[in-house]
Protein backbone atom coordinates (compact mmCIF):
# COMPACT_ATOMS: atom_id res chain seq x y z
CA UNK A 1 0.00 0.00 0.00
CA UNK A 2 2.97 2.65 0.75
CA UNK A 3 4.88 1.85 -2.39
CA UNK A 4 1.07 2.28 -4.36
CA UNK A 5 0.65 5.61 -2.49
CA UNK A 6 4.85 6.69 -3.24
CA UNK A 7 3.87 6.54 -7.08
CA UNK A 8 0.23 8.23 -7.05
CA UNK A 9 2.29 11.11 -5.18
CA UNK A 10 4.90 10.57 -8.04
CA UNK A 11 2.54 10.46 -10.79
CA UNK A 12 0.26 13.02 -8.72
CA UNK A 13 3.18 16.10 -8.47
CA UNK A 14 4.63 14.97 -12.14
CA UNK A 15 1.13 15.79 -13.53
CA UNK A 16 1.07 18.72 -11.81
CA UNK A 17 4.01 20.06 -13.08
CA UNK A 18 2.67 19.49 -16.21
CA UNK A 19 -0.22 21.27 -16.07
CA UNK A 20 1.61 24.19 -14.66
CA UNK A 21 3.86 24.57 -17.30
CA UNK A 22 0.89 24.72 -19.56
CA UNK A 23 -0.08 28.93 -19.56
CA UNK A 24 1.76 29.75 -16.60
CA UNK A 25 4.25 32.64 -16.45
CA UNK A 26 7.79 31.09 -17.41
CA UNK A 27 11.50 33.07 -17.23
CA UNK A 28 13.00 34.83 -20.59
CA UNK A 29 15.04 32.53 -21.97
CA UNK A 30 18.42 33.99 -23.19
CA UNK A 31 18.84 35.16 -26.52
CA UNK A 32 22.41 35.16 -28.88
CA UNK A 33 24.16 38.70 -29.24
CA UNK A 34 26.58 38.77 -26.55
CA UNK A 35 24.80 40.77 -23.71
CA UNK A 36 22.97 39.43 -20.67
CA UNK A 37 19.68 38.78 -20.41
CA UNK A 38 17.76 39.55 -17.96
CA UNK A 39 16.07 36.85 -15.45
CA UNK A 40 12.32 38.30 -14.49
CA UNK A 41 10.01 35.79 -15.52
CA UNK A 42 7.98 36.86 -18.95
CA UNK A 43 4.66 35.63 -20.22
CA UNK A 44 5.28 33.54 -22.96
CA UNK A 45 3.49 34.27 -26.18
CA UNK A 46 3.36 34.11 -30.08
CA UNK A 47 2.52 36.18 -32.33
CA UNK A 48 -0.50 36.45 -34.07
CA UNK A 49 -2.64 38.59 -35.84
CA UNK A 50 -5.62 38.28 -32.92
CA UNK A 51 -2.92 39.60 -30.46
CA UNK A 52 -2.87 43.04 -29.20
CA UNK A 53 -0.02 45.24 -29.30
CA UNK A 54 2.52 45.52 -25.36
CA UNK A 55 0.50 48.06 -23.86
CA UNK A 56 3.79 49.35 -23.30
CA UNK A 57 4.28 50.34 -26.89
CA UNK A 58 2.21 53.70 -27.71
CA UNK A 59 -1.05 53.82 -30.13
CA UNK A 60 -1.12 56.38 -32.47
CA UNK A 61 -2.64 59.52 -31.56
CA UNK A 62 -5.27 61.32 -34.06
CA UNK A 63 -2.26 63.84 -34.75
CA UNK A 64 -0.30 60.88 -36.15
CA UNK A 65 2.48 60.21 -33.33
CA UNK A 66 2.42 58.23 -30.55
CA UNK A 67 1.14 59.24 -27.01
CA UNK A 68 2.38 58.44 -23.87
CA UNK A 69 1.23 54.95 -22.77
CA UNK A 70 0.06 53.41 -19.75
CA UNK A 71 2.10 50.96 -17.83
CA UNK A 72 0.35 47.49 -18.43
CA UNK A 73 0.90 43.83 -17.41
CA UNK A 74 2.93 42.60 -20.51
CA UNK A 75 6.56 43.46 -20.34
CA UNK A 76 8.03 45.99 -22.63
CA UNK A 77 10.60 44.67 -24.93
CA UNK A 78 13.53 47.11 -26.14
CA UNK A 79 15.08 46.22 -29.64
CA UNK A 80 17.82 47.88 -31.63
CA UNK A 81 17.09 48.34 -35.80
CA UNK A 82 20.32 49.27 -38.49
CA UNK A 83 19.58 52.41 -39.70
CA UNK A 84 21.72 55.82 -41.40
CA UNK A 85 22.73 56.97 -37.66
CA UNK A 86 23.82 53.22 -36.23
CA UNK A 87 22.39 50.24 -34.40
CA UNK A 88 19.83 52.98 -32.52
CA UNK A 89 17.18 51.52 -29.96
CA UNK A 90 13.83 51.20 -30.97
CA UNK A 91 10.47 49.43 -28.37
CA UNK A 92 8.91 46.15 -29.57
CA UNK A 93 6.73 47.71 -31.78
CA UNK A 94 9.94 49.05 -33.82
CA UNK A 95 8.92 52.72 -33.00
CA UNK A 96 12.16 54.93 -32.48
CA UNK A 97 13.48 56.01 -29.11
CA UNK A 98 15.18 59.21 -28.11
CA UNK A 99 17.07 60.95 -25.55
CA UNK A 100 17.07 64.76 -24.57
CA UNK A 101 20.44 66.44 -24.73
CA UNK A 102 19.25 68.32 -21.37
CA UNK A 103 19.14 65.20 -19.82
CA UNK A 104 22.75 64.60 -20.00
CA UNK A 105 22.48 60.83 -18.92
CA UNK A 106 22.30 61.49 -14.96
CA UNK A 107 18.88 59.11 -14.70
CA UNK A 108 17.14 62.31 -14.46
CA UNK A 109 13.85 63.20 -16.56
CA UNK A 110 14.03 67.30 -17.41
CA UNK A 111 11.00 66.76 -19.86
CA UNK A 112 7.80 67.69 -17.51
CA UNK A 113 4.70 69.11 -18.25
CA UNK A 114 3.69 70.27 -22.00
CA UNK A 115 7.22 68.88 -22.55
CA UNK A 116 5.83 65.40 -22.19
CA UNK A 117 2.82 66.39 -24.71
CA UNK A 118 5.81 66.13 -27.80
CA UNK A 119 7.90 64.00 -26.10
CA UNK A 120 5.98 61.06 -24.40
CA UNK A 121 8.25 59.67 -22.04
CA UNK A 122 8.86 55.60 -22.03
CA UNK A 123 6.41 54.33 -19.58
CA UNK A 124 6.57 50.46 -18.27
CA UNK A 125 5.26 48.56 -15.23
CA UNK A 126 8.66 47.39 -14.15
CA UNK A 127 9.25 44.76 -16.66
CA UNK A 128 11.74 45.12 -19.46
CA UNK A 129 13.12 42.87 -22.00
CA UNK A 130 16.59 43.72 -23.94
CA UNK A 131 16.20 41.88 -27.63
CA UNK A 132 18.67 41.09 -29.58
CA UNK A 133 22.16 43.08 -28.94
CA UNK A 134 20.33 45.63 -26.14
CA UNK A 135 22.82 45.30 -23.20
CA UNK A 136 20.46 44.31 -20.62
CA UNK A 137 22.86 45.94 -18.03
CA UNK A 138 21.93 49.79 -19.17
CA UNK A 139 18.57 48.88 -18.78
CA UNK A 140 16.42 50.63 -15.36
CA UNK A 141 13.82 52.76 -14.71
CA UNK A 142 13.63 55.87 -12.85
CA UNK A 143 11.29 57.41 -11.07
CA UNK A 144 8.62 60.81 -12.24
CA UNK A 145 7.19 63.10 -10.04
CA UNK A 146 4.36 63.34 -12.46
CA UNK A 147 3.91 59.84 -13.59
CA UNK A 148 4.45 56.34 -13.79
CA UNK A 149 8.28 54.81 -13.85
CA UNK A 150 10.30 55.84 -17.32
CA UNK A 151 12.55 53.60 -18.73
CA UNK A 152 16.05 54.49 -18.86
CA UNK A 153 19.24 53.36 -20.85
CA UNK A 154 22.63 53.85 -19.94
CA UNK A 155 21.40 56.55 -17.35
CA UNK A 156 19.54 58.31 -20.39
CA UNK A 157 15.81 58.24 -19.76
CA UNK A 158 13.68 57.40 -22.72
CA UNK A 159 11.03 59.17 -24.89
CA UNK A 160 9.23 58.90 -28.35
CA UNK A 161 8.54 61.80 -30.97
CA UNK A 162 5.16 62.94 -31.33
CA UNK A 163 6.56 63.54 -35.26
CA UNK A 164 7.19 59.80 -35.87
CA UNK A 165 3.64 58.91 -36.85
CA UNK A 166 5.15 55.17 -38.05
CA UNK A 167 7.09 52.46 -36.82
CA UNK A 168 10.86 53.17 -38.36
CA UNK A 169 10.07 57.15 -38.79
CA UNK A 170 13.38 58.82 -37.27
CA UNK A 171 11.64 62.40 -37.74
CA UNK A 172 12.86 63.52 -34.01
CA UNK A 173 16.62 62.62 -34.41
CA UNK A 174 18.71 66.79 -33.91
CA UNK A 175 15.41 68.19 -33.40
CA UNK A 176 15.60 71.36 -31.09
CA UNK A 177 12.77 71.47 -29.18
CA UNK A 178 11.45 72.41 -25.71
CA UNK A 179 14.88 73.71 -24.59
CA UNK A 180 17.09 70.95 -26.11
CA UNK A 181 17.78 68.65 -28.50
CA UNK A 182 16.63 65.57 -29.24
CA UNK A 183 18.42 62.34 -30.63
CA UNK A 184 18.63 58.71 -31.30
CA UNK A 185 20.57 56.51 -28.87
CA UNK A 186 23.19 54.48 -30.23
CA UNK A 187 22.55 50.74 -28.23
CA UNK A 188 26.14 49.68 -28.53
CA UNK A 189 27.77 52.99 -27.05
CA UNK A 190 24.70 53.85 -24.92
CA UNK A 191 24.89 57.29 -25.68
CA UNK A 192 23.14 59.71 -28.18
CA UNK A 193 24.14 60.00 -31.63
CA UNK A 194 24.21 63.59 -33.17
Amino acid sequence: MRKAVSVACVLTAGFGLFASGCGGRQPALPRSGGYAQPSSPVPESSPSAETPPPTGAPEPSSTGGPESPAPGTVPLEIGTRETRYGRILVDGQGRTIYVSAKDNADFESMCTGSCTKEWPPLFTNGQINAGPGVNSAWLGTIGRSDGPVQVEYNGWPLYYSTRDAEPRDIKGQGVASNGTTWYVIDADKGQKVK
